[in-house]
């Protein structure tokens, strides 16, 4: 197992959050959200185990994958799940163990962005390399970090990661956009990594809401203008996504519409009314969709894969 089938680790858990938000909300039952969060963790430590023990093999792998232009990114997924499952089980646990590993998760994805960003500051990327698979980890990583801080109890870390998120996301964030608009098109394969554009303001907000609990501000509103724009964006893009073949890449689309699911599951409880409740449900409904489908047909992808065999 690769570190780029994190994917699907990282959809899971995304989903999970959103129906641990629906249950809040709608009063689901709390099963749904367990059953996702398991399986999530399960497919993550699969993919630790198949990586383990370290070795120096393994960690000359791990410096090339990093240095790589397409998988990059994707080692930085270890921390980004470990933070949203540390979360998740912070109910269940006592706060020590839970401030241990959320400050564990955080310094390993600071090293781990700070390594990328040293590695691209010394020219051996080129623009045309570059792909939005990085927003996740380098841009969104840094939020999502900054709400499992503040569920630990650490709400000025929280605030000064949110500083991070937003560095990144102004200038990564714009290296990415430049990248995509003036060179060449993203290879087939990589096409369904422009999803992941729409998780920075997504991601943002959700933070902003966590250390602002719940207020509705200039920032917040600032957030939700961009949010809006990047979606619709991603309306205009399904033809694009419809004429891709399928692959494992295509797990990109769970979780950023898991989170846009968990950020209107937000706006519908700071601002309670039949159309927020109405909105939140039906993006409920389809980040459910869109997990179900990449998942169902990844199954069929590999069954056809054996046959062929």
């Amino acid at each position: 197992m690769s570190y780029s089938t994190l994917g699907i680790a990282l959809g899971l858990a995304g989903l999970g959050s959103v129906w641990a938000g629906a249950g809040e909300l709608f009063g689901v039952s709390p099963a749904i959200a367990e059953v996702l969060f398991a399986a999530s963790a399960a497919w993550w430590i699969a993919v630790l185990m198949a990586r383990l023990p370290v070795t120096r093999q393994r960690l000359r792998d791990l410096r090339a994958d990093v240095r790589h232009p397409t998988t990059g990114p994707f080692p930085a997924y270890v921390p980004v799940v470990g933070l949203l499952l540390t979360s998740h089980y912070a109910t269940y646990l006592a706060p020590e163990p839970v401030q241990v590993l959320t400050l564990l998760w955080v310094a390993v994805l600071g090293a781990m962005s700070a390594q990328m960003l040293s590695f691209w500051l010394s020219g051996a990327l080129q623009l045309s390399q570059i792909h939005p698979g990085y927003a996740l980890p380098v841009i969104a990583g840094p939020y999502i970090a900054a709400i499992a801080l503040n569920i630990a109890g650490y709400p000025a870390l929280a605030i000064g990661t949110i500083g991070v998120g937003t560095f990144c996301w102004a200038t990564i964030g714009t290296l990415i956009i430049v990248r995509l608009v003036a060179s060449a098109p993203l290879p087939s394969p990589m096409l369904p990594t422009l999803a992941v554009l729409v998780t920075p303001p997504i991601t943002a907000g959700l933070a902003w809401f966590a250390v602002r609990d719940g207020e509705i501000d200039v920032v917040q509103l600032l957030l939700s203008g961009i949010t809006f724009l990047m979606v619709l964006t991603q309306v205009f893009m399904i033809p694009r996504y419809a004429s891709a073949s399928f692959s494992l890449a295509f797990w990109a689309f769970t979780f950023p519409a898991a989170a846009l699911a968990g950020y209107l599951l937000r706006w519908a409880a700071v601002v309670p009314g039949t159309t927020t409740t109405l909105v939140a449900g039906i993006a409920v409904a389809l980040a459910t969709l869109a997990v179900l489908t990449v998942a169902i047909m990844s199954v069929d992808s590999a069954r056809r894969a054996r046959r062929r065999r």
